[in-house]
């Protein structure tokens, strides 16, 4: 099972992020779905990285900065709508 892979099996595995879940993705690179054809190395004005966890109205998120601005995910968003980079 690659990286990846293994990201999303736990991403699936419950509809809200605990703490320790969300910690252990700071730092990851993912890209929107529509930019996947970059993949395995997308450029810098296409990849996102995760780098900080914020704890909200008993919801935990990440935040992911692309180079337009800071995004705040949630589990089902980053799910659905984005693929980690290796």
């Amino acid at each position: 099972m690659t990286k990846e892979n293994k990201i999303f099996a736990m991403l699936n595995s419950t509809g809200c992020f605990d703490l320790d879940e969300a910690i252990s993705l700071l730092h990851q690179e993912i890209v929107r779905l529509e930019d996947r054809a970059y993949l395995p190395i997308p450029p810098n004005d296409k990849a996102g990285l995760i780098v900080g966890v914020i704890d909200l109205n008993d919801e935990v998120e990440v935040l992911v900065k692309f180079e337009e601005g800071v995004l705040q995910l949630t589990k089902n968003e980053l799910r659905t709508g984005f693929l980690m980079a290796d």
